[in-house]
């Protein structure tokens, strides 16, 4: 019986104990695209944050997507593999992007 309870006390207390969150890695990478511009990417897996001259900062989050990567919102996309992407800005046509060195 005190085995039980002192079992039942434990559990109760490890349920107490906060976890620790998962770390948040950022990948950052930059990519000339087929189109003259360059974007500077800021990955993680919710949400690919994309910098291009000119425009304004991009958050989008992370879509599902098979083997590759799809970040999109409001008619931009980010989709690829981390070599070589496609670009899609709203109201701009979609151009390839090489990640640079």
């Amino acid at each position: 019986m005190r085995v039980a309870a002192l079992f039942a006390v434990l559990a109760v207390a490890a349920c107490q104990t906060p976890c620790p969150s998962a770390p948040s890695q950022t990948t950052i990478a930059t990519f000339s695209c087929e189109d003259g511009s360059d974007l500077r990417v800021a990955f993680t897996l919710d949400v690919a944050t994309v910098e291009q001259e000119g425009y304004t900062t991009l958050v989008l989050p992370s879509r599902i997507s098979g083997a590759s990567f799809r970040y999109a919102d409001n008619g931009a996309a980010l989709r690829g593999r981390m070599n070589q992407i496609l670009w899609t800005r709203p109201g701009a046509a979609e151009t390839t992007c090489e990640r640079e060195s």
